[in-house]
């Protein structure tokens, strides 16, 4: 087993990787990107619920931990493998929680496809910063 410490994470690449992942989806959906497509898929305004904005911004650091956490555990010092880990991580587990809202919540694929294109954005950017910046 690796000899992994909290004290080996670069806290500052988490941050960073962080505000990007946050950014990116931020980004991904500008209403001239897919935000008007989510908007017509969903029949919702495009309107964050205001309560929630905290527990989404931690939620997004606890996967930013998480991927930093498994990044070093596979001993990944390079920004190539650090992408391939965080690409992994989103087929592993976003893809199929996502396949679970086609399924339960019969959700347009079309929908289904801007959700993982997302965070297939944000899970890879992120990878690749976390192996990059040690």
């Amino acid at each position: 087993m690796n000899n992994f410490h909290f004290t080996s994470i670069n806290f500052y690449a988490v941050f960073v990787a962080w505000i990007i992942h946050t950014a990116s989806g931020l980004l991904w959906f500008q209403p001239k990107l897919f935000g008007n497509e989510w908007s017509k898929l969903t029949g919702k305004e495009l309107k964050p619920a205001k309560k929630w904005i905290i527990p989404g911004l931690a939620g997004h650091l606890v996967m930013i931990l998480v991927l930093v956490i498994i990044i070093k555990l596979a001993i990944i010092n390079n920004g190539a493998g650090g992408l391939l880990v965080g690409l992994l991580c989103w087929i592993g587990f976003i893809v199929p929680m996502e396949i679970g809202e086609l399924i339960w919540e019969k959700i347009p694929f079309r929908l289904f496809l801007i959700r993982i294109g997302n965070q297939f954005i944000g899970m890879g950017i992120s990878g690749f910063i976390l192996g990059t910046w040690q």
